[in-house]
């Protein structure tokens, strides 16, 4: 049964039209619909969701992940929120600790406008998130085909002008509970830079005195968001790229070191 769920959410996620196919649902599966709670919920979903790919069904996410940090107890404190409230394209890199930075993502998050969230192509794989990212129109890479990686990134920056696109990424490439920042991809520094317009960086404090995986640790707390001042890629090259890039690590490793605990800070 389950097999057949996931079957239906896949032919939803890429079926220009589904209603034709809801009156089939509708009308085959009453039955299961009423019985089978996760078969209701894939329904549901295709009702809330009838534009594929479109950045406005991230109002669904929002609504939902924004509810969990009254769950979890978590508070969010925001700085420079400003700079992400305007209605222009930019890249937003944001430092990867967990997949529970999709929480505070929301916290700065504004569906009014075009946003999308660049992350790796297996993600669109994984059960019910893999087609929530989908229908909220994420940016896909391909890890392990460069030629087709280039080619993604190249639609990507076609995409930030004609849309006015906001696109967020996490540079560091995966997650990293280490308390640190890792070494930054150059992915998102050229599609700023071929692009031409502002990078904004994004900084979350540690976690590590709330959550660790490690220690099994998970409990209320406070996490700052600060949002910095964006960085121009205005008359800038992919031979400026190395030089951008240390320069936008170095700012957002000092203000995570000053917004973190001093136990979590970064070396």
């Amino acid at each position: 049964m389950i097999s057949k769920i996931y079957i239906i959410f896949y032919y939803f996620a890429f079926v220009p039209n589904p209603i034709p196919t809801l009156t089939f649902v509708f009308t085959q599966f009453p039955d299961q619909l009423i019985k089978n709670r996760e078969l209701s919920m894939t329904v549901f979903w295709v009702i809330l969701t009838c534009r594929p790919k479109s950045t406005e069904n991230s109002r669904f996410a929002n609504w939902a992940l924004v509810k969990l940090k009254y769950f979890y107890g978590w508070e969010f404190e925001i700085h420079g929120k400003e700079y992400l409230m305007k209605d222009e394209p930019c890249v937003v890199l944001i430092n990867h600790q967990s997949g529970l930075d999709l929480i505070g993502l929301m916290e700065i998050w504004n569906w009014r406008y075009h946003c999308a969230v660049v992350g790796k192509r297996s993600l669109m794989y994984f059960g019910m998130f893999g087609l929530a990212t989908y229908l909220c129109d994420t940016i896909f890479l391909d890890r392990f085909d460069r030629a087709k990686a280039v080619q993604q990134m190249n639609a990507v920056v076609d995409q930030i002008q004609s849309k006015k696109l906001k696109v967020f990424v996490f540079p560091e490439g995966t997650r990293n509970h280490e308390g640190s920042m890792l070494p930054f991809k150059k992915g998102a520094f050229h599609i700023a830079v071929q692009s031409q317009v502002p990078i904004v960086p994004v900084v979350f404090s540690s976690y590590k005195s709330m959550y660790s995986k490690k220690n099994k640790i998970f409990k209320g707390g406070r996490i700052v968001i600060t949002c910095l001042p964006p960085v121009s890629t205005s008359g800038l090259s992919k031979d400026n790229i190395p030089e951008l890039l240390e320069s936008v690590r170095n700012a957002m490793i000092e203000t995570y070191n000053r917004t973190s605990d001093v136990k979590d800070k970064s070396e």
